[in-house]
């Protein structure tokens, strides 16, 4: 059974509307409506909350729903930005080994990264969706 049905049929057998489900989960009713006709799949976190919320097992919900393990297994893969920094801690350590190899002086080797930090930074400052990050600042959040 895909979750769309199931998320259905859980949610009137425990006599909930869309709406109701929907702050319980703290998102929005069309969101539910969506997973409902099957146009989206809801995130891990919102799947969890719904076993939760129900009382059922992440694997009688999402049991059968080809679509959503494929995309749950691809979610938990190492993204993008876990290799980057994965790649600039091996680049530190291999870095770190060679100027106590060399004899570089601290002073000297902190006069030569003062560039790349800095244009590392700027980069970084360019990568952050800054639209979404507002979004995500809520009140909740920022207590």
């Amino acid at each position: 059974m895909k979750i769309a049905e199931q998320l259905q049929m859980q949610r009137q057998i425990h006599g909930l509307s869309q709406t109701d489900l929907a702050e319980k989960l703290h998102i929005s009713r069309q969101s539910i409506s969506k997973w409902e006709n099957g146009t989206t799949l809801p995130s891990f976190s919102n799947v969890v909350a719904i076993s939760d919320l129900f009382g059922i097992s992440l694997d009688d919900l999402i049991k059968g729903d080809v679509q959503l393990m494929e995309r749950l297994e691809k979610d938990n893969s190492v993204n993008k930005v876990s290799r980057i920094l994965l790649f600039g801690i091996a680049i530190a350590i291999v870095g770190y080994t060679c100027y106590q190899l060399v004899g570089i002086s601290a002073n000297t080797l902190e006069s030569w990264l003062v560039i790349p930090v800095l244009v590392s930074f700027f980069f970084m400052l360019r990568s952050v969706k800054w639209r979404e990050f507002n979004q995500a600042l809520t009140k909740p959040t920022i207590i």
